[in-house]
């Protein structure tokens, strides 16, 4: 079968009634890479210009092929060059068979150079993260899949939005997918650690518990590999210029946590000790400092000795206040109100 033959259709058809409707119209796959066989079908789009252009959007089927006169929007078009949708391709490999106007092709052309322009490293290594961040809700399904069909399909999930991150980690696209995906992966400058023996898995593995342990662990591994490349581009920020009048508000974590103590209420203990930990995490994660130099007050919560945190939360404060310090970060205090009122009129 002429699989181009559905294009030259739908081509003439636009000439001849739909000229101001459409902008472009756009082949991509196998037969741009010239891999078609007996079952391929013609992975093709178009850009309408008009509402009535997408009157042209249609699926249909020819000696058992499937064909999609796919309808792509202008603004799509710019959301999948800025790397929003793991098909950028469509525009970066795709092959124009058709344009209206001169303008037409410069705009498109202008979106393309768009996606191929990805010397923003940082922006790649957040869209990267992003992508993994995603993979925690597969993942949980997956742990909970109660057969081999589920726990497959939760798998192959969690491939599509690795693959994607790994992708965009090395600023490109995912180009041919399903049985060329795992070469096009590992053909790329960044992989994470053991990626094809943790891939293969899924694909030759009947055991869900030997599938979930290897999932699990190419989550790591990619959230890993990210974390060094963003480490790579990261400048440290001063601890002193970060943590400035930071204490000044933490403060009221220790004494919710040393009040919550003094009552025996766990609730409130446990809830202010976890976010005075993530606010001190996060403060330090960025400068010369590490939180890991801080007791952990969580690992000390214990609901039958609730004491045993009380006193480990007065060596944190402690801790803060000694770093504090020693970087000469100063903390603003008041001796009463009317200090405060001689400072505001000052101002």
């Amino acid at each position: 079968m002429k699989l181009l033959k559905a294009a030259e259709i739908l081509i003439d058809k636009i000439k001849k009634d739909y000229k101001n409707d459409i902008a472009c119209v756009v082949v991509m796959g196998s037969y741009v890479y010239n891999e078609t066989h007996s079952r391929s079908d013609l992975d093709m789009y178009f850009v309408p210009k008009t509402e009535r252009g997408f009157n042209l959007q249609k699926v249909f089927l020819i000696d058992g092929i499937g064909f999609d006169f796919w309808a792509i929007s202008w603004e799509r078009l710019e959301g999948m060059a800025n790397h929003d949708e793991r098909i950028t391709s469509i525009i970066t490999e795709g092959k124009m068979l058709y344009y209206g106007s001169e303008e037409d092709l410069n705009r498109f052309n202008e979106i393309k150079a768009k996606a191929l322009h990805v010397s923003d490293v940082e922006k790649f290594i957040g869209k990267a993260k992003e992508q993994v961040d995603t993979t925690y809700k597969k993942y949980f399904k997956l742990l909970n899949a109660g057969n081999i069909s589920d726990a497959r399909k939760h798998a192959m999930g969690i491939i599509f939005s690795l693959t994607y991150a790994i992708a965009l980690l090395n600023r490109t696209t995912v180009k041919r997918g399903r049985g060329k995906l795992k070469k096009e992966i590992m053909d790329m400058e960044l992989v994470p650690k053991d990626f094809a023996t943790l891939y293969d898995t899924v694909f030759i593995s009947n055991d869900i518990d030997m599938i979930r342990k290897a999932y699990g662990q190419l989550i790591r591994n990619t959230e890993d590999l990210i974390q060094m490349e963003h480490e790579k581009i990261s400048k440290p920020v001063s601890f002193k210029d970060n943590v400035s009048g930071y204490y000044e508000e933490m403060i009221n974590f220790y004494n919710k946590i040393y009040h919550s103590c003094e009552i025996g209420d766990k609730y409130t203990a446990l809830f202010a000790t976890t976010e005075l930990t993530m606010e001190f995490e996060g403060a330090f994660s960025v400068t010369e400092v590490s939180a890991n130099e801080l007791p952990d007050i969580i690992g000390a919560y214990a609901p039958e000795n609730i004491d045993t945190l009380l006193q480990l939360v007065h060596e944190h404060q402690r801790k803060i206040e000694g770093l504090l310090e020693n970087h000469g970060v100063e903390v603003t205090v008041f001796k009463d109100f009317q200090e405060l009122e001689e400072y505001m009129k000052s101002l």
